[in-house]
């Protein structure tokens, strides 16, 4: 499986944001570091410069890793927990969040609570030159019935091929439930392009992982 791009690097901690300021402390001059700091093309100007998620979000910034290499950042505070996105990999996302609270946490005598829960979304483009239907031969049958039914406006025969692999969990409509894991060719793209959009509640790493597993099983 080859990586084309990494469409998303999300990392996400969840707990009751209003316990980072337990003082009551005037968190002005901390959203104005934070967008000095990360250079955010775009950040909120107070308190109450909600976006339309009704989160405080800071856009296009640039954080420097632990590699020296500098990525691009987007983070959003949310009443529920934090989120931290980059185009590069959740160790990335994850080691913002990890500085940026350790850096508010000792200038600015805030607090994390020990609670904290942890989960990520990771999205890429890939290339894989196995097709989705070698999961099972009989798919193979089912699509040439497809064609043979199927009636072209305008006369032109179609092939069809099986679009996606899509796996969620019963919780799906609930807003504690994991990101859908999908597995689906590209919108737009030639069959020949091999080019596929994938989605994982995972951190980079173990995605790269699972579509390599999932590339053993279409080649077994």
């Amino acid at each position: 499986m080859k990586v084309l791009f990494v469409g998303l690097a999300r990392s996400v901690w969840l707990f009751d944001t209003s316990s980072l300021n337990p003082k009551g402390l005037s968190l002005q001059p901390v959203y104005e570091k934070i967008s000095e700091k990360y250079k955010f093309a775009k950040a909120p100007k107070n308190a109450l410069d909600f976006d339309e998620q009704k989160a405080l979000s800071f856009k296009a910034g640039t954080f420097v890793n632990s590699k020296g290499t500098p990525v691009f950042i987007g983070f959003t505070m949310y009443a529920d927990g934090l989120v931290a996105d980059t185009l590069s990999s959740t160790d990335d996302s994850t080691e913002f969040l990890v500085e940026l609270t350790s850096w508010i946490i000792r200038d600015y005598g805030l607090a994390l609570p020990p609670n904290v829960k942890k989960t990520w979304v990771s999205q890429m483009d890939v290339e894989c030159d196995t097709p989705l239907v070698k999961l099972n031969p009989k798919l193979t049958k089912f699509l040439k019935s497809i064609e043979s039914r199927f009636k072209p406006v305008n006369g032109n025969p179609r092939q069809f091929d099986v679009g996606a692999l899509n796996f969620w969990t019963e919780d799906i409509t609930k807003p504690s439930a994991p990101a859908v894991v999908k597995f689906e060719r590209k919108w737009q793209a030639p069959f020949s392009a091999n080019h596929y959009f994938s989605q994982a509640p995972l951190e980079t790493r173990e995605h790269v992982e699972l579509l390599n597993e999932l590339e053993l099983l279409l080649k077994s």
